[in-house]
């Protein structure tokens, strides 16, 4: 008997319903059952399965093993915590980021269900998902908060692998808190906007406007075009620029956060006494930057 016969579809309720038709379809050709429209199993005669257990693997042994081995070079080099199960949750394969993950060796691990490894209700959770997948055959996404390694946090992908289920842990701690930063800031610019006597500005590396909020053009009477390009020591008054420009030297060469009380020259030549608080905006360890805040005198 040949193996090249064209399979043919059909649903798992038509099957379910007129078994006999299918079972002598089975006979001639597989039947592919579907549930929602996806392959789910495979309904053979025994004789056609017997024959596709003795078919020779010499042929492709080569290539078995080559796959094999390219699998193990990219588990090993993956960014990713990886874990496979069989269909009882039972650990049959991590790759070494896993293993730091959970703390343990794969000596310790493969062998062992997922529930005597990890136990607690949260850990619990991600095994229904691991059984959810095996049930469905499609893959689940989700995070978690690390249970072994408090302050972190895993982005989750559950997915089927041959012989069971396998799951990838991402850490996506760094993310999160970048995502709370922004949080932050975005608060903080909300809050800052509310007081109208408190200005934003930005300088580079060389002291220049680089950015400024809108209460800071209010309060220079400038425009954006105006100022940009222009040195914040420029519209000071001249009496206070040495004391201000050394300020800014010691916060960009890394020095503390610094308060500085000055005069601004704002539109028509009229002077504005302010407060300034200048801090350094840092990249890779460096300032390449100042913030600025102005708190105008009421």
């Amino acid at each position: 008997m040949t193996n090249d016969s064209p399979a043919t579809h059909a649903t798992a309720g038509e099957v379910s319903r007129n078994f006999g038709q299918w079972q002598d379809v089975a006979l001639t050709a597989p039947v592919i059952i579907t549930h929602h429209g996806r392959p789910r199993v495979v309904l053979l005669s025994a004789d056609r399965y017997a024959s596709w257990n003795n078919l020779p693997m010499a042929a492709g042994s080569a290539e078995a093993h080559v796959a094999e081995t390219s699998r193990e070079a990219l588990l090993e080099q993956m960014a990713e915590g990886f874990i496979a199960l069989d269909p009882t949750l039972r650990v049959t394969k991590v790759n070494p980021v896993f293993e730091a993950l959970a703390g343990r060796s794969a000596g310790q691990l493969v062998g062992s269900g997922w529930s005597d490894l990890f136990p607690l209700p949260t850990q619990a959770v991600i095994a229904e998902q691991m059984r959810r997948v095996l049930r469905t055959g499609e893959a689940v996404e989700f995070e978690a908060d690390s249970t072994v390694q408090p302050g972190r946090c895993y982005g989750v992908r559950v997915f089927p692998y041959p012989g069971g289920v396998a799951a990838l842990f991402a850490n996506r701690t760094e993310e999160h808190s970048l995502r709370s930063r922004l949080r932050h800031a975005q608060a903080m610019q909300t809050a800052t906007a509310a007081l109208p006597r408190l200005a934003i500005a930005r300088l580079n590396i060389r002291g220049v406007l680089a950015e400024m909020d809108e209460d800071f053009l209010r309060l220079t009477g400038f425009s954006s075009a105006e100022l940009l390009d222009c040195r914040l020591t420029d519209i000071v008054r001249p009496s206070d620029r040495r004391a201000l420009s050394q300020a800014l030297e010691k916060v960009l060469q890394g020095g503390p956060a610094a308060r500085v009380e000055t005069t601004l020259l704002v539109r028509a030549g009229d002077e504005r006494p302010v407060e300034l608080s200048l801090a350094p905006v840092l990249h890779d360890g460096t300032a390449d930057g100042v913030m600025v805040l102005i708190l105008a005198e009421a």
